[in-house]
């Protein structure tokens, strides 16, 4: 009888990735769930097909974990104890979303997987899966951890943020007023500004700066309560009453309750991307916007924009958000001499924001190629000062291919948890998912944990064995020197000594995987029919050592042809 769902972790003896099967009956709502789910990103599945006269859903994927979830949501489907709508909702809208994160992990993981890293969940906790768990005293984003690589130099992201991200960078990034002095001492450019202690004293330095300013939090407030083009006393303290609402709508701790003031620059928005303190993408951030076509409201040309796919919040792949009609919208609209009723002539440009913020509904449009080299300068400055892996930074300025000077442009701010999907996927301009290369490259630069697998239960020792030259004949394989981390017979050991006992290869390859500690990782399997149900458990293999007896089966010489000479098994030692 076979199992009710069997995971071949790795490349296997079918696949030449991880391989779920699951024991769901092929119906209608099941495979408008996977033409869905297949239709949205490769990240996800690379083929699925039915089996078994169509009573087994067999799934490849680099992300058997995930897929393990989805197969229990499946049955469920399947045995009508849910509903279709809900199936999708907790497949796509809760647990895909919650376990990829958005479109700035999706190409990080896809990377990934066609380098053949392997991408191990770092925390599974499923009651986590749903937001309002986040009182049980951890963050929900766990569920979105993925240690990347294994061993010595893997690295855990969540979703670019990394752990080789600093805890100092990230602390400066979310204090407006820490960012602002670090680039005053940086002596790079930025606009006078100063931190308001109350709302009176707006009269005392009023008469300092030049107008229009911009008053806003200097906490992480997604662009809520940011106030631009402000030219009149009186428009400054109703900014200001304005930016005390995101403040006071969520506790907060004192040094997150300030507001600053600051002279505004003229010019466009642009989100600079830079990567282990290099400048790598820049993105013009276009404020939100409707087009009239004579025919209905803006509030209506609103409700029909928010329906573009891109802009759905219920898929892990949306690249933009909605248009949120508030306070500022409506603000912005009377200065305009506009209402929501009011009816735009047809191609009528009806700006609805002035902050390009992509949470307020903004688009994004690619300018890489433009960015002078002065200003490439000041980008790796801050990151490179900050010691931030990957870090956004925000620019206003009249043109970017010329130097940020008082009359040009200045920076805005930086941010450690960038939303780099807006920079990978801009709305006009060329995607450029091919960063997400350059970061794992950068970010893996120390990974060479070795992958080991041994085949065949009469291979004794074998850490010494790699680390015998003349047993080997070629130079050793592991040096004495070298962390081992060993699982085998229900055995976890680390240099031999014994650190768990009695747990299941599955259990023990993932606790493997994300120990930094370890140069190399040495898994056993007994026979090839523990292969077959198993998996040879890497997506790819440094060295698989075989016995003798092993390989004298007609399973070895079939291993060989399919992923020895397609180079994802890299040396082959038979033994004994």
């Amino acid at each position: 009888m076979a199992k009710d769902t069997e995971i071949l972790q790795g490349i296997n003896l079918e696949a030449d990735a991880s391989v779920v099967k699951i024991n769901v009956k092929k119906t209608e709502d099941i495979t408008k769930i996977m033409t869905t789910i297949s239709n949205l990103h490769p990240v996800y599945l690379k083929s699925y097909e039915f089996t078994d006269k169509n009573t087994r859903l067999v799934v490849t994927t680099f992300l058997p974990y995930l897929w393990q979830e989805i197969g229990e949501k499946l049955k469920l489907l399947a045995n009508n104890k849910l509903k279709y709508s809900e199936a999708k909702e907790e497949i796509i809208e809760k647990l895909m979303k919650q376990r990829t994160g958005s479109m700035s992990t999706i190409p990080v993981l896809y990377s990934a997987e066609n380098k053949r890293l392997e991408l191990t969940s770092l925390i599974i906790d499923k009651e986590t899966i749903n937001p309002e768990n986040a009182n049980l005293g951890y963050s929900k984003s766990f569920n979105r951890m993925y240690t990347v690589g294994c061993g010595r130099g893997s690295h855990i992201i969540e979703p670019i943020v990394s752990s080789k991200d600093s805890s100092i960078g990230k602390g400066i990034q979310r204090d407006k007023w820490v960012t602002n002095k670090l680039i005053e001492r940086l002596q790079l450019p930025i606009n006078k500004w100063e931190v308001l202690d109350s709302k009176e004293q707006i009269k005392e330095v009023w008469d300092k700066y030049q107008k229009p300013v911009v008053i806003k939090p200097t906490g992480l407030t997604q662009g809520k309560g940011v106030c631009l083009g402000i030219k009149t006393l009186k428009e400054a303290e109703r900014a200001y009453d304005l930016a005390r609402e995101p403040i006071d709508s969520t506790p907060r701790q004192n040094w997150q309750k300030k507001i600053m003031i600051q002279e505004q620059a003229e010019g466009e928005d642009y989100r600079v991307l830079a990567i282990n303190g290099r400048y790598k993408i820049a993105t013009k951030r276009i404020p939100a916007f409707i087009k009239g076509d004579g025919i209905h409201t803006i509030e209506e040309l609103i409700e029909e924009e928010n329906k573009n796919p891109r802009r759905d919040l219920h898929t892990p792949i949306r690249t933009l958000k909605p248009i949120h009609i508030d306070d500022f919208l409506l603000d912005y609209l009377k200065e305009q001499k506009l209402t929501l009723k009011s009816v735009p002539k047809e191609d009528q440009k009806v700006n609805l924001r002035k902050v390009a913020s992509m949470s307020q509904g903004g688009i994004t449009e690619d300018v890489t190629d433009e960015v002078c080299k002065e200003i490439q300068h000041v980008v790796n400055t801050i990151a490179s000062s900050a010691h931030c892996y990957a870090l956004g930074i925000d620019i206003i300025c009249k043109d970017i291919k010329k130097p940020l000077t008082n009359g040009n442009g200045t920076i805005l701010e930086i941010n450690t948890m960038p939303e780099a999907y807006l920079n990978f996927y801009p709305v006009i301009g060329e995607t450029r998912e091919d960063v997400a290369d350059y970061y794992l490259d950068n970010l893996l630069n120390e990974c060479n944990t070795k992958r080991i697998v041994v085949i065949g239960n009469k291979a004794a020792n074998v850490r010494d064995l790699l680390r015998n030259k003349r047993l080997l004949i070629l130079p050793p394989y592991l040096k004495d020197t070298d962390t081992v981390g060993e699982f085998r017979n229900g055995d976890l050991t680390i240099d031999g000594y014994d650190i768990s006992k009695e747990i299941s290869k599955r259990e023990a390859l993932a606790a493997l995987k994300i120990n930094a500690s370890l140069d190399a990782i040495i898994l056993h399997h007994r026979n090839w029919e523990e292969v077959e149900q198993f998996g040879l458990g890497f997506n790819k293999i440094d060295i698989l050592v075989v016995t003798k007896e092993e390989a004298q089966n007609g399973e070895y010489m079939r291993l060989m042809r399919k992923y020895k000479f397609n180079k994802l098994i890299k040396t082959i030692k038979v033994i004994g």
